[in-house]
């Protein structure tokens, strides 16, 4: 009987080891080993401080905005994203058209959650300013959600293209955007940074709204890069503000940048005349001269890589005889 009961207890005993040693083996027994595991997936921090984790990248994307859409198709083309919105398939209007052809599902201009969730979304990049109860309840909802700052300036657009490559695990493919965006605002000013301050062309905004382009919007940044000075900047307006006759006229500007917009106002043309049928305007220099440069409706609000494109189009409308070697 005694026999047996030490017999009993060494079996126990040796049971118990035999588990103590697999868990340690499973489990990572001590912090050496812990350290030495590999961890799967990365993190990103959006631009209000919430941290996003992925296992694998999202296969499942949406991009809330036009502008949003642009850095995405280019990032990771369309099979991944979830949806397009209309107005990237407008080929009068979007820089993305073609592209954004492919995508297969659409959804409108500024989507209700209800019509987000239904993509089954594993990503949603959001412009927060008038969006933060949509981005709150989607998170509550365990959908993803990379909420965002719009960008006014050059640094804040390639930010938003760097966060956005890492989120959805394109980082080189974010970096190769980034040079190629450089590149462009590079070569812009090549020419530009030799003009002297008080060389450089006056313009105004117009579009069939008015004049406008406060020193806090992104046209203003746009300006300056191109290496011209915006007028509604130096006439003092807030943002959003129009610009009237009376501050155009003290401005006297060289040039009027006039929006497309499309066919409902004949790509430019319909504003164009508009100005030119401004008795008030008709001393002005842009006006007697009939100098304008027609740009395209995303140009204006270009915060994505064709802020780069917008900055070249309004330099060579600007400065043509400056770039005319470039073309040789």
């Amino acid at each position: 009987m005694k026999t047996r009961n030490i017999k009993t207890r060494y079996t126990v005993k040796l049971l118990l080891t035999l588990f103590c040693i697999f868990f340690c083996l499973f489990a990572g027994c001590g912090s050496d080993k812990k350290e030495g595991l590999t961890v799967q997936g990365y993190t990103v921090t959006d631009d209000f401080g919430y941290t996003l984790r992925f296992s694998e990248k999202p296969k499942k994307i949406i991009g809330t905005t036009t502008n949003i859409e642009e850095v995405l198709i280019e990032l990771i083309g369309p099979q991944r994203m979830a949806a397009i919105s209309e107005s990237s398939l407008n080929q009068d209007y979007s820089l993305i058209a073609d592209k954004a052809s492919k995508v297969k599902n659409r959804i409108p201009d500024r989507a209700s959650m209800e019509t987000i969730i239904a993509q089954h979304p594993d990503l949603v990049f959001m412009q927060i300013k008038n969006n933060q109860a949509m981005a709150d309840t989607l998170t509550e909802m365990g959908i993803r959600v990379f909420r965002m700052e719009t960008p006014v300036t050059l640094d804040m657009v390639r930010n938003r293209i760097h966060k956005m490559s890492v989120a959805v695990g394109e980082p080189e493919q974010g970096d190769a955007m980034l040079r190629e965006l450089d590149a462009k605002i590079a070569a812009v000013k090549k020419h530009t940074d030799t003009i002297p301050k008080e060389k450089r062309k006056k313009v105004i905004g117009f579009s069939s709204l008015g004049a406008s382009g406060s020193a806090s919007g992104l046209f203003h940044h746009i300006c300056e890069e191109s290496g011209v000075i915006n007028g509604g900047a130096a006439a003092g307006i807030v943002y959003a503000a129009k610009i009237s006759d009376e501050q155009i006229i003290k401005v006297d500007p060289d040039i009027f940048i006039v929006t497309d917009e499309g066919p409902e106002n004949e790509f430019g043309k319909a504003t164009i005349r508009k100005i030119l049928a401004d008795e008030a305007l008709k001393d002005v220099k842009a006006v007697k001269e009939k100098r304008f440069i027609i740009l395209k409706a995303r140009y204006r609000i270009a915060n994505s890589q064709h802020f780069g494109d917008a900055v070249t189009a309004v330099a060579k409308g600007a400065y043509p005889e400056l770039f005319a070697s470039d073309k040789k």
